[in-house]
Parts: C-alpha cells; structure tokens; sequence
C-alpha cells in the first residue's frame, strides 16, 4: 500500500488529477454521520467547517 501527497498549487498548474466532491461522497459521509454521530473519527470538525448557509 502506499500514500501519495500531492501539493494542490501543482495540481493546479498541471491541471490534474481534478479534485471534487461527487454525490456518492456526500451521500457517505452522511451515512456516517448517522451511523456514528458527528464527534466519531473527527467528523465533528468537518461539519463545524460547513458554512451556517449550506447547512
């Protein structure tokens, strides 16, 4: 297995890999969120970083 960093301004220059938040991923996390609650694993800091307007 192995890990790879990318920094993003090089992602940005070379234009890839595009990162983006797909529907699936969404829908995942808030599986998650329901199945373990907002302060499992962190999501709580994910969450409190969402805009009040989008929530």
């Amino acid at each position: 297995d192995f890990i790879i960093t990318l920094d993003a301004e090089y992602c940005r220059a070379c234009g890839a890999p595009v990162f983006t938040i797909r529907g699936h991923n969404v829908e995942e996390f808030v599986g998650v969120v329901r199945r373990y609650g907002a302060n499992a694993a962190g999501v709580r800091a994910i969450v409190d970083a969402a805009p009040a307007r989008q929530r």
